[in-house]
């Protein structure tokens, strides 16, 4: 595949390991309303690059053109208020996370964020990068991957989910833990997926009221 400005592409190619970043990334951000298109201009490659890569390997319910799923934000508010979860009443609406984030930041009641507060962001330190860098590189080698790259998906790319865990929930947050380890911005996000440990929520202002605190 080619890509540049210019509408020329430039031959990319995407390792294993590469794939299975993007396809994660996407297959998130296509349930939470954003086009392949869009998609596909941050990673430099097509829209139906995009489809196919995620489409191969999460199923992805189709919406209809220009139809962003959304969530009635009164029913979401109630639910809430009755305690549950963010994915619990995704899943009962049969719509997206982010779409019940946005209904919840409509009605103006508290979101839940799984990332550190702006007071309580910090860098990694140096040797906390060396320390995952070491457990990274003790993983075994990837099956059928370019050299150097390893697999996430066995005890030891847990020990490496595991650490980085211990980071972001003490305030680093994961796309900078992910550029401090040299790493795509949602490398961090996609091996707490394979190894479901995403962060816990935390509850915080909506953005809207945050920003104008600020």
């Amino acid at each position: 595949m080619q890509t540049h400005e210019s509408g020329k592409r430039a031959t990319r190619r995407l390792t294993p390991e590469r794939r299975d970043e993007i396809a994660a990334d996407a297959a998130a951000r296509y349930t939470a309303g954003e086009s392949w298109q869009q998609i596909g201009a941050d990673y430099g490659i097509t829209g139906e690059h995009v489809r196919r890569l995620t489409t191969a390997r999460h199923d992805i319910t189709y919406r209809r053109w220009g139809r962003p799923p959304v969530a009635d934000p009164q029913e979401v508010s109630r639910r809430r208020s009755e305690g549950q979860t963010l994915d619990t009443i995704a899943e009962a609406l049969g719509c997206s996370r982010q779409a019940v984030r946005t209904a919840l930041e409509t009605t103006g009641q508290a979101s839940v964020t799984r990332y550190p507060r702006l007071s309580q962001r910090r860098e990694p330190t140096t040797a906390e990068v060396e320390q995952i860098i070491r457990l990274y590189e003790a993983c075994p080698q990837a099956p059928r991957s370019r050299p150097g790259a390893h697999d996430m998906r066995g005890p030891e790319g847990r020990a490496v989910a595991e650490a980085c865990h211990d980071l972001v929930t003490d305030g680093v947050p994961m796309q900078t833990l992910s550029k401090a380890l040299g790493r795509a911005a949602t490398w961090v996000h996609w091996i707490f997926d394979i190894h479901d440990l995403r962060p816990a929520t935390r509850a915080t202002q909506s953005t809207a009221r945050r920003t104008r605190t600020l």
